[in-house]
């Protein structure tokens, strides 16, 4: 007798991110106990309605005396290759547990749909069942609908991030016209509506953008994060501190310079010149703090592969910022030709072709020890965790 597999798809892992359950999940009982988890959580979830529908084309398919099974399998949240290569990789595994003849791909939406030809390449599909949600009327007012796609992370970077983008473009091109007018007629060009417009048009993107990239949680977890390492005084604090004040110092400098410059362009070019040194010397003090902490927590034999790795991160970030005054050199000769000595060119052309040629060298050999630095990073973490006072 063939076997049929009736097999779920969570293509942005609902079940994993709100409910917690580890994917794949083979078999009615615990197909039923997942969607009970994600129904609880989230009661609105249109996932836990696929899975209810899906045990029950089980239980339809097994009182008609089919042989079947079923199996929910879930991506990634960054809906895409990533997520598909997870699904990928769960479809191999439920198949070789359960070995179908045939599946039946239960869905809540187009979206899960778009893996289709990962199963059709590897099991006949037998049918495919989309489940609708219905809803009352009240409930699909427009403003309903609004509230809840702005709770959602795949709308808000779908939608929020280009008009985002937009407003803030917009803002500062009026800023930068308005920085025009009145390095030209003095400041009493600056015309208070336009001023208020350009504010406004930023002030939204920005809110925007934040919104998308939910930078008021990130900021409220890195600084609880910060605190935390105070509490456990971890020497990256301190030569964190160090480096932004580097960084702030090469800003101020910077900043000084471009303006005692009447050029605009000259300006811009003078104070990146500034920031870019202080810039390198921060990530050097920085990474020289989470080398002197891997001495303290590693053990000997796991001091050396710390320290290449680190080393090489350091590395990668000035290679980079070598190719940018490289390019820089470049702007500055080809806008001052004629008044620049030609060692700005000469300049130019080693700092490029140095920093593009090791940060290629250097990016090959990043990932062969970015592995071992979240290992060696994930070791750092549970001693300190371990340690805290409760």
């Amino acid at each position: 007798m063939s076997k049929t597999l009736i097999l779920c798809v969570d293509r942005d892992n609902d079940f994993g991110e709100k409910a917690g359950v580890k994917s794949p999940i083979i078999g009615r009982e615990a197909n039923l106990s997942a969607a009970n988890s994600l129904m609880l959580k989230d009661a609105e979830d249109s996932d836990s309605n696929a899975l209810f529908s899906a045990i029950s084309t089980l239980d339809s398919l097994v009182d008609s005396g089919e042989e079947a099974e079923i199996a929910t399998i879930c991506g990634h949240k960054n809906v895409g290759t990533y997520s598909d290569e997870i699904l990928a990789k769960q479809i191999d595994e439920v198949i070789s547990k359960v070995k179908p003849n045939d599946v039946v791909v239960v869905s809540d939406g187009a979206e899960d749909e778009f893996i289709l030809p990962l199963i059709q390449s590897r099991i006949k599909i037998r049918a495919l069942k989309r489940v609708t949600v219905r809803q009352s009327p009240q409930i699909e007012s427009m403003y309903y609908i609004i509230v809840k796609a702005l709770k959602e992370e795949k709308f808000l970077k779908k939608v929020l991030v280009p008009i985002g983008v937009a407003f803030l473009v917009l803002g500062l091109t009026i800023l930068f016209v308005l920085v025009l007018r009145v390095y030209l007629y003095g400041l009493g060009s600056l015309d208070p509506s336009t001023t208020g417009f350009m504010t406004v048009m930023s002030a939204i993107g920005i809110y925007f953008l934040g919104k998308a990239y939910s930078a008021g949680k990130r900021i409220s977890e890195g600084f609880s994060k910060l605190v935390e390492e105070f509490v456990n005084t971890r020497v990256t604090v301190f030569s964190l501190l160090i480096a932004i004040a580097i960084f702030a110092y090469g800003i101020y400098t910077g900043l000084e310079v471009a303006i005692s410059t009447k050029d605009v362009v000259l300006a811009l070019i003078y104070l990146i010149y500034r920031i870019v040194p202080f810039t390198i010397t921060a990530i050097l003090v920085f990474d020289m703090g989470r080398i002197v902490e891997g001495f303290l927590i590693f053990e000997k034999g796991k001091r050396g592969e710390m320290i290449k790795a680190y080393l090489l991160s350091a590395s990668f970030y000035i290679s980079f910022f070598a190719a940018v005054l490289g390019l820089l050199s470049f702007v500055n000769f080809a806008y001052q030709v004629g008044t620049v000595k030609e060692y700005y060119l000469v300049l130019a052309i080693v700092l490029t072709a140095l920093g593009v040629s090791l940060g290629v060298i250097i990016s090959i050999f990043r990932r062969r020890y970015a592995k071992d630095l979240q290992e060696l990073t994930s070791e750092r973490e549970a001693p300190q965790k371990d340690s805290r006072v409760i």
